[in-house]
Order: C-alpha cells, then structure tokens, then sequence
C-alpha cells in the first residue's frame, strides 16, 4: 500500500483505500492482523493519530475489529454485512462520472477497457 505525501488527499483516507483494496484484492484475509496503530504510522511515517483515525472509520464500516490486548483484524463478511448506502453513494457517483465521460467524447468500449484493466491489473 502506498500513500502519497503529495496528494490533496488527505492520509486517513489513503489508509482506508489502501486497507480496502488490499481487502479487495486478497492481500488482507479475514482474521488477519494488521499493524498497530505505531507500527502503521511508523511504516508510512504519519502520525498516529491520523492511523487511529483511519482504524476507527474501519472499525465503523464494519471492516476492522480491535480486540482489546490483542490487536486489530480484519473482520469477516459476507454479501448480507455491505453497507447498502455507501453502494448506492458510490453507485451514483460511479453512474455521474460515466455520463460525464461520455459527454466528453469517451467510447462506451473504452470505458469497459478502463475498469477490464483496473481488474486485471489492479491500475486505477
């Protein structure tokens, strides 16, 4: 997972892409343990409180559990635990960004070469 130092995006919310898609593209496994809270901070050099912060907004998401002296995990899921409303919000700015494109000349065919290849080869 990389975060980078020069986007306007805030680290918190790199943390918790990065988190995710590693979730998303097997990396991360249920059960897993992820880093500390220091340990996190210390490997992408931020402070820890921006990575509590990305935790708790996981743990809110139903994506992270933190057991007490123990550790933080990865939580399990099935298709019955996704959060219906952020689908429905990214749904509808996933539909916006398509009528945008395509406003601007974009191919259907080359829409479905984009996102074929961001699965193939996890490029965004």
């Amino acid at each position: 997972m990389q975060i980078n130092k020069t986007s306007s995006k805030p680290f918190y919310e790199q943390l918790i892409s990065g988190i995710k898609e590693d979730i998303f593209k097997g990396i991360l496994q249920t059960d897993d343990k992820v880093p500390s809270v220091r340990e996190m901070a210390k490997i992408h050099e931020m402070n820890p409180n921006t990575v509590s912060k990305a935790y708790k907004v996981l743990e809110s998401q139903d994506v992270l559990v933190t057991v007490k002296g123990r550790g933080t995990y990865v939580k399990a899921t099935n298709e019955s635990d996704r959060d219906e409303r952020q689908i429905q919000k990214v749904r509808t700015i996933l539909l916006d960004t398509i009528k945008e494109v395509t406003y601007l000349g974009v191919q259907e065919n080359e829409i479905h070469d984009w996102i074929k290849q961001y699965f193939e080869k996890g490029e965004s």
